[in-house]
């Protein structure tokens, strides 16, 4: 049984069809990507599901009981309430006990005698509450929840409207993971969040029990999540099986059949027409009127066979009017801080003609602010930038701010560039500006319409050097590829920073990792960085390991007898007395890190979307949690004891 229906959906706004006898069902357990290019409808769509949006026709459904999650572009939020308030919303009864502890704890502050007594007697009965609840259980997940998607503790205490537009989308994103709803729709949850942020959440949404629908540009993401892609396309929502790169497949050749189809068919329809018009007036027109009759049935019926309408793309390719010097960029000894805090520090790199370098690291790692300090909008601290000879470098701003949003989309293209207007027209309509669309004054773009603008921009201006940020970051699908296609035959030189793994793949040759206060220079793309990451955590895991018992059994006997076994000493410190006294420095050593890595999965599934359903499961993990969070105490203790 489907957790939520679409049934024959029909919506239009104005004179525009947005949806046309549209079906859909959400089963338990799918993860469906939901792509289209933009302004097809996709975030209308969710709006269906929530009941933001009420359809013209046809009906929308949800199982009795079922909770539904919805993350949208544009969270809300209770301005004066702190990163924590807001987290803790989503357990209701939860928070209102949570609040209760607190005030009780303030009380207890300024308290004593008698009063005193009553407030802890009180505490106490709140605490019981809030223990039986799963308490303890909840403020774990909250937590992971909150570290998962980026917000740090140094956060929790601020008040949401001093966070940025990428700290509340986080917010957000963990509010809604931490109510662990039956359905989830997340609407470009990417957005914002850096690469370990998105691979928290890959793993998250991985275990998740419900159903999850997301809205995504991500490709790298839906090719690891995604079970079902359902694709947006002439007001209908045909699904197919499998992830992205399985979609594309099903989907290329669906159009190939489809083509082949309608080519026979018209060449049937025009041989139709031509025996017609020969016989319609002579011996044989009794079956050319029959043959008539037929044909105009064929061209009414739904069994005509559709040509493709194949998706507006962006046309692009990037030309250089000048060729630059074989050396590009010299960085040595640059340094930049952030607030006392150091960005990077004494970094160096090369940079030669015409290589593609990806930037990527941690949010706050300082990428866009290493890309404004090459080009001199921002200054560093120290060390030194050389630019080579014979460039003409263009730039991408992410933030997509420095247009007049008076201006008209002809005017901002052709602003301060020698060029005549019907160059301009041109380019625009490679970028699909056309007709009237080249009037629209700028303020009323969208993301994706303003970054198509830019893309225009550096049409024309001609760079043999690009420095972008973020270049997909509003484009849709189509449109990413078109860029991809665009950059892979760029002449030039490249230097981008991106949080598009798929993009990373298609475009870099070479990565700048920046891990503050240093920067790694990897040759090769985000893949074959992230399995050299691989490779060294599993090094890391084996190296950390205990022996096996039959590593253990297999050691000679002579090294097993040569542990002598220490006498008790009443006068002096007696090791057999303490919990783990009794060990080797040896066996300490193994048993620390084998109690770190059991802490470290318990935590992973306290974290985990299905240890929460049921509170005994929740209490039994912490209550796992908690023992050995002492065991590692005492181990640690022992081993320090010894060492002094």
């Amino acid at each position: 049984m489907p957790i939520a229906t679409l049934t024959n959906i029909e919506k239009t706004f104005g004179k525009r069809v947005m949806f046309d006898k549209l079906s859909f069902n959400v089963y338990r357990g799918e993860r469906i990507g939901l792509i289209g290019a933009n302004g097809a409808g996709k975030t209308t769509l969710f709006k269906l599901f929530t009941g933001e949006v009420i359809p013209d026709a046809g009906k929308v459904s949800m199982r009795d009981g079922a909770k539904l999650g919805y993350l949208s572009q544009d969270p809300q939020f209770e301005p004066t309430n702190t990163v924590l308030d807001e987290a803790e919303l989503a357990f209701g009864e939860l928070h209102d006990l949570a609040h209760k502890l607190r005030d009780l704890e303030h009380a207890m502050a300024e308290e004593q005698g008698d009063a005193l007594q009553k407030t802890l007697d009180r505490y106490q009965v709140v605490q019981h509450d809030f223990d039986v609840a799963g308490g303890y259980v909840w403020h774990n997940k909250l937590e992971a929840a909150l570290l998962g998607v980026g917000l740090g503790r140094e956060t929790w205490e601020q008040n949401v409207d001093t966070l940025s537009g990428g700290q509340r989308s986080r917010l957000a994103l963990a509010r809604i993971l931490i109510a662990e709803p039956d359905i989830l729709l997340l609407d470009e949850p990417t957005n914002h969040l850096d690469l370990a942020a998105i691979e928290w959440l890959e793993g998250y949404l991985e275990e998740f029990r419900g159903a999850v629908v997301l809205i995504s540009h991500d490709r790298f993401l839906l090719d690891r999540l995604a079970t079902r892609i359902a694709w947006l396309h002439q007001q209908k929502l045909p699904t197919y099986k499998g992830n992205y790169s399985e979609f594309i497949v099903q989907r290329d050749l669906q159009e190939l059949t489809q083509a082949r189809h309608f080519e026979e068919q018209q060449e049937d329809i025009e041989k139709q027409k031509e025996f017609i018009r020969r016989f319609g007036a002579g011996q044989r027109s009794k079956e050319a009127k029959g043959r008539e009759k037929r044909l105009n049935r064929l061209l009414k019926s739904d069994t005509l066979v559709q040509g493709i309408e194949t998706q507006k793309k962006i046309n692009l390719s990037i030309g250089t009017d000048q060729r630059a010097g074989d050396q590009v960029l010299d960085v040595r000894e640059l340094s930049k801080a952030y607030e006392n805090k150091p960005l990077w520090k004494d970094i160096k790199f090369h940079v030669k003609r015409g290589e593609r370098i990806g930037i990527i690291g941690p949010n706050g790692s300082g990428k866009t602010t290493l890309l404004e300090v090459l080009q001199g909008r921002r200054d560093a601290d120290g060390g030194e930038i050389k630019w080579g000879a014979n460039l003409n470098i263009g730039y991408y701003d992410q933030r997509l701010d420095e247009f007049d949003p008076e201006n008209t989309v002809l005017e901002e293209a052709w602003a301060e560039r020698d060029a005549k207007e019907q160059e301009i027209r041109d380019v625009l309509a490679l970028m699909l500006f056309r007709g009237e669309d080249i009037h629209k004054p700028i303020g009323l773009l969208s993301g994706g319409e303003r970054a198509r603008v830019r893309l225009a921009q550096l049409l024309l201006d001609k760079p043999n050097v690009l420095l972008l940020d973020e270049p997909t970051n509003h484009l849709d699908i189509a449109s990413a590829e078109a860029l991809e296609g665009a950059l892979n035959g760029f002449p030039g030189t490249l230097i981008f920073v991106s949080h598009d793994r798929y993009f990373l793949d298609k475009v870099s040759k070479r990565l700048l990792v920046l891990q503050p206060p240093g920067v790694i220079d990897f040759d090769g793309n985000y893949s074959d960085w992230h399995a050299k990451l691989d490779a060294q955590n599993q090094q890391a895991a084996e190296a950390a390991r205990p022996q096996s018992k039959k590593q253990q059994r297999s050691q000679p006997v002579q090294q097993q007898q040569q542990k002598p076994k220490p006498k008790p000493d009443k006068g002096r410190d007696n090791p057999y007395a303490r919990p783990f006294g009794k060990l080797s420095m040896k066996d300490l050593e193994a048993q620390i890190a084998d109690t770190e890595l059991a802490l470290d999965e318990c935590r992973q599934s306290l974290g985990g979307p299905g240890a929460f359903k049921e509170p005994r499961r929740g209490q039994t993990l912490q209550t796992e949690y908690d023992a050995l969070a002492k065991k590692l105490e005492q181990l640690e203790a022992e081993y320090f004891a010894r060492e002094s």
